[in-house]
């Protein structure tokens, strides 16, 4: 049997563990009677968001795998690397909607990596929230078989965290449009650079390392690696559908063990300076007000002092059936790489 149609009450139930939601419509992988969906061993993906922090290892991890690749991007020298590799560059705006309709014209997958962690200069409603709703019509339209959304663990509908909530309310508007699809919630993910890394090298302030509020939230870092492997087998993968998965790491370590690990594999030796976090509210939102990149804003205060943990130790190994790298063990080489950059920094 098919899942039930979307619920229009915003009272969903999220549990902490994969979950069947009524809120995707589509056909079902599982149950009796269902009919079961056959996807291409080589599928065709149109891929939103390439260029970004996640989209350049999700990507490169498509054309790894075999796949015939598809990108939609604004710049097409930023996906030079992808087309050498033989992918489709497709020159336009994914929030644009007849743009979006046209690049998914022959695909049978879309999978969207598009998001802003901040309120500008793109705003949370225009991409975080309006972004899947126009993935979702647009592959209604063209007759893709599923969409992937790569949302974030904490999404939910709270007035206390405004990217959370623009998350959950973009998962919502996917699931209205009754396209058959998976989320996947990520806890914070790793690389060599960008991510976390761009935080923390903005922490670096005078003599200090300063760290907003006690630092011993949980989180369970996992790698872009890793995080772009579970995106696309998710691809292959029909008994998935309409189910929100979150995923994580191998470890649960603290904000501040993983601020460690950067300070140590890039040889700088400030000191530490823990700063509560109402303290540093006050000024992030005067920053805020008129600066275009601030150091810290007031909502990823209020983020960094909750835990941002997976259904579970075992969260990639129980859906995919291999388990991830540690991070604890490649971040002092992997970051460590990229101390010439900054020749000095901190020492």
């Amino acid at each position: 049997m098919s899942p039930l149609p979307l619920v229009s009450s915003m009272r969903v139930r999220f549990c902490r563990e994969p979950l069947r939601l009524r809120v995707f419509g589509g056909e079902s992988a599982a149950g009796p009677g269902a009919r079961t969906l056959r996807f291409s061993a080589v599928a065709r993906i149109l891929l939103l968001g390439s260029t970004g922090f996640v989209g350049r290892g999700v990507a490169h991890k498509i054309l790894d795998l075999g796949h015939q690749l598809r990108v939609l991007v604004r710049d097409p020298m930023k996906a030079a690397a992808f087309k050498v590799r033989g992918a489709q560059v497709v020159v336009g705006d994914a929030l644009n909607p007849e743009t979006v309709v046209q690049a998914a014209q022959g695909t049978e997958h879309i999978i969207s990596l598009v998001a802003v962690r901040r309120n500008r200069p793109q705003s949370y409603l225009a991409v975080n929230v309006d972004g899947p709703r126009i993935m979702g019509q647009a592959a209604m339209a063209a007759g893709v078989r599923s969409v992937v959304l790569v949302s974030a663990i904490g999404a939910k509908l709270d007035p206390h965290y405004k990217y959370w909530t623009s998350r959950w309310m973009g998962e919502q508007e996917l699931a209205k449009t009754g396209v058959s699809g998976t989320i996947l919630r990520f806890s914070f993910i790793l690389a060599e650079e960008g991510g976390i890394l761009d935080d923390f090298q903005r922490a670096l302030r005078g003599p200090f390392a300063i760290i907003p509020g006690s630092g011993q939230s949980k989180i369970q870092p996992i790698l872009r690696e890793d995080a772009a492997r579970c995106i696309v087998e998710t691809v292959s993968r029909p008994e998935l559908l309409g189910h929100i998965i979150e995923l994580g790491g191998p470890e649960v370590v603290t904000y501040e063990s993983i601020f460690d690990w950067f300070l140590q594999a890039r040889g700088i030796k400030k000191a530490k300076l823990k700063l509560p976090a109402p303290l540093v509210s006050i000024p992030a939102i005067a920053m805020e007000a008129v600066m275009t990149n601030p150091p810290i804003t007031p909502d990823e205060v209020s983020m960094l002092q909750s835990d941002n943990l997976a259904a579970g130790i075992d969260s990639v190994s129980s859906q995919f059936g291999w388990r991830p790298t540690a991070p604890s063990s490649w971040a002092p080489n992997n970051w460590a790489k990229r101390q010439g950059i900054r020749a000095g920094l901190g020492r």
